[in-house]
């Protein structure tokens, strides 16, 4: 029953997000051609079929109370290591020891937590919990400047060292390489903010985002003349992508040519997509990594501290950084149509830079 698998690589993965779709290829590409980790074990909430990748076996469904968790602690102690593969992931107490318990079963020296943020943690005693985590992993990446100052402060002597997002990884698929098309269209994906851990929002926040997303989308139209594509990053039934923007474009003008882009669990495809459009507007911090990895101008609408750190890791201008709470359709819609007429400021790193700074989460 021992160790039959290399690793056990675990986050939220299958839960159709694209983001996480990412973060999922990137560390079992990883984890098989840089650690030799040919044999894993992927937890995953769902199915998930991939032609260019292979397929990934769901987590069994319980049938009683605490059998995902016992099904989580079996793959762990089948595993010689357990990798954490990207995300904001260190912030709460609960999952945090959830975490630990995964590394003790594994073995602490092998395992890695890869470009991960920490924090902000909702007490004092997540703070604890994760400082007690930093110093049992054996290998921690951080993707942001301020997590490793958070780690830093924590956990001094704990192995952590500053590294990227893992999207980048999937520039690396040898057999599955980004095609140049003809560009067209401006896409924009909107998803909701989130005031705590449960999901919960404000309601009059998330009405004025939408409104100003709809004088945003029709001023862009209107001066670019570009067609507009709504791009779903998140198909979950209740924090997914959809609902948000079937509402605006229930409210835009019938003038104003729009396509709606549903979830794609293909995260090849989605990049592709994006690496066909002129500029995209992205408030999901993926569609943001995923545009720079296409090299489609991206403006940005910050809504998480994650936003702000990717924007200022590879030099996005400012005037392309927009906040979530106060949008300014007039100046979105001028910088899309200054870029679109004579050309769009490219951020300072390159996304080559990116891969290389990517790679840093295995060298370990």
């Amino acid at each position: 029953m021992f160790k039959q698998y290399h690793a056990y690589l675990t986050g939220y993965y299958g839960m159709q997000n694209t983001g996480d779709d990412v973060l999922m290829y990137a560390t079992r590409w990883a984890s098989h051609h840089l650690l030799g980790a040919t044999n894993n074990k992927v937890s995953s909430d769902s199915l998930i079929k991939c032609e260019e990748f292979g397929d990934v076996q769901a987590m069994p469904k319980p049938r009683f109370r605490g059998q995902q968790r016992l099904s989580h602690y079996k793959n762990a102690l089948q595993s010689e290591k357990v990798i954490f593969g990207g995300g904001s992931v260190l912030h709460s107490t609960k999952d945090l020891e959830f975490k630990r318990h995964l590394i003790k079963l594994a073995g602490r020296k092998a395992s890695r937590a890869v470009g991960v943020g920490i924090g902000p943690f909702e007490s004092l005693e997540a703070e604890s919990a994760c400082a007690k985590f930093l110093n049992e992993c054996g290998f921690t990446g951080v993707r942001d400047p301020q997590s490793l100052a958070i780690a830093e402060s924590i956990a001094p002597n704990a192995n952590v060292k500053l590294t990227f997002d893992l999207a980048p990884l999937m520039l690396c698929h040898q057999t599955n390489r980004l095609v140049s098309i003809e560009r067209n269209g401006i896409m924009y994906n909107f998803c909701q903010q989130a005031i705590d851990a449960f999901g919960n929002v404000n309601k009059d926040n998330e009405q004025h985002r939408i409104d100003m997303a709809v004088a945003a989308i029709e001023q862009t139209w209107q001066q670019t003349q570009e067609p507009i594509f709504l791009l779903d990053f998140s198909k979950h039934s209740q924090f997914g992508d959809v609902r948000i923007h079937r509402q605006i474009m229930s409210r835009v003008s019938s003038d104003v040519p729009m396509t709606h882009v549903a979830y794609d669990p293909n995260p090849f495809k989605v990049l592709q997509r994006i690496a066909s459009f002129k500029a995209t507007v992205s408030m999901r911090l993926h569609s943001a990594v995923m545009s720079f990895m296409a090299n489609t101008p991206a403006l940005s609408i910050n809504y998480h501290r994650k936003c702000h750190s990717w924007c200022e890791q590879i030099g996005v201008p400012k005037v392309y950084q927009f906040d979530a709470q106060n949008i300014n359709p007039k100046q979105l819609s001028e910088q899309l149509n200054q870029g679109v007429g004579t050309g769009f400021a490219v951020p300072i790193m390159k996304p080559d830079a990116a891969v290389q700074a990517a790679l840093l989460n295995w060298k370990e």
